[in-house]
């Protein structure tokens, strides 16, 4: 029978998929949820990005974060967020290259190791011990995964008497956590990361791509921003959270007017459908950054007879207001 805790003097231990938090976590994004359109052109949002400090806080809740391990295969997805766990957070990050049927066995392998070896340590020595017994008392070993090869080692975890919260996607938890929890009542407690999406997770809508410093993006998918008189970063995010109903997967680059940003569409044909999509957007919705309207005009290269009937006109708009323009570069 578990006994209650004061959670003030708790130690939490992480040991952290980095493939469940990261990979799933873009999929999830895409997929639709209450806070984010479904994206209609890729089933994942490369856009995403991890607050660790907000992960850490969020799952340690008031108690402290004790020793902390990452686990991921080689190359890591974003070596930034790799960096801030290893030197910030004071996480031990364990990197492995992929099998031959480019597999993740090694990370689980360790995951696995280390959730034992771990546990059995805190067991053996509280045993002899009476300062390391309540030490392993106030221990949580807090573990993000919903893979089904980690639950023999989080037996092992639960069979030292020390209690576990598992942190997974809903849909990446597999169904035997949750059998495993009814016969570990008190020992073993699931939580859904989905709850915790809008707190741990946002959305980088700046592009982070490293091409070509002359042509920074593919021109016949990009449209320009003008007008802005140099948008803060807050302004930014606010005219990305706006394009999110787009349902489209775009990415933000500076230009080389400090007034004008560039709006990249990768996986959109057609950037003509984007432009008015966006008109219609935010005169319908004018953002509190810009209140302006949006208009159009043409690509590079040979204008179709519409598009140079949306310049002419947009021509004549700008001459006679303050508008922004929206066009393609």
């Amino acid at each position: 029978m578990a006994t209650m805790h004061d959670e003030s003097h708790e130690t939490c231990m992480f040991f952290v998929d980095d493939s469940n938090i990261w990979i799933e976590a873009q999929k999830f994004a895409a997929s639709g949820n209450e806070y984010m359109p479904k994206l209609e052109d890729s089933d994942i949002d490369l856009r995403l990005r991890i607050d660790i400090g907000r992960l850490v806080s969020t799952l340690c809740k008031s108690r402290t974060q004790g020793l902390s391990f990452l686990y991921g295969s080689r190359p890591p997805p974003n070596d930034s967020v790799w960096n801030a766990f290893k030197n910030r957070f004071k996480f031990k990050t364990k990197i492995y290259n992929r099998n031959s049927q480019n597999k993740e066995k090694e990370v689980d392998n360790s995951l696995a190791t280390d959730l034992v070896y771990e546990a059995t340590e805190l067991g053996v020595a509280a045993r002899y011990d009476t300062e390391v017994h309540q030490r392993k008392e106030r221990t949580v070993f807090i573990v993000i995964t919903g893979d089904r090869d980690i639950l023999p080692p989080v037996r092992k975890v639960l069979d030292s008497d020390i209690r576990v919260e598992l942190w997974g996607w809903k849909n990446g938890i597999a169904k035997e956590y949750y059998t495993e929890q009814n016969d570990r009542r008190g020992l073993l407690s699931i939580h859904h990361l989905d709850k915790e999406f809008n707190n741990i997770f946002f959305t980088n809508f700046r592009s982070t791509r490293k091409g070509n410093k002359a042509q920074p993006v593919d021109p016949a998918r990009t449209m320009v921003l003008c007008g802005l008189d140099e948008p803060a970063a807050e302004e930014l995010d606010c005219i990305g959270k706006e394009l999110l109903q787009l349902r489209r997967l775009f990415y933000i680059s500076p230009a080389k007017s400090t007034a004008e940003i560039l709006v990249e569409f990768p996986n959109v044909v057609h950037i003509e459908d984007m432009i008015f999509k966006s008109r219609e957007l935010f005169d319908a919705t004018p953002p509190p950054t810009m209140r302006s309207k949006w208009t159009t005009s043409p690509s590079e290269g040979s204008p179709s007879p519409l598009a140079e009937q949306n310049l002419r006109e947009d021509t004549r708009k700008a001459q006679t207001s303050q508008s922004p323009i929206v066009f393609q570069r």
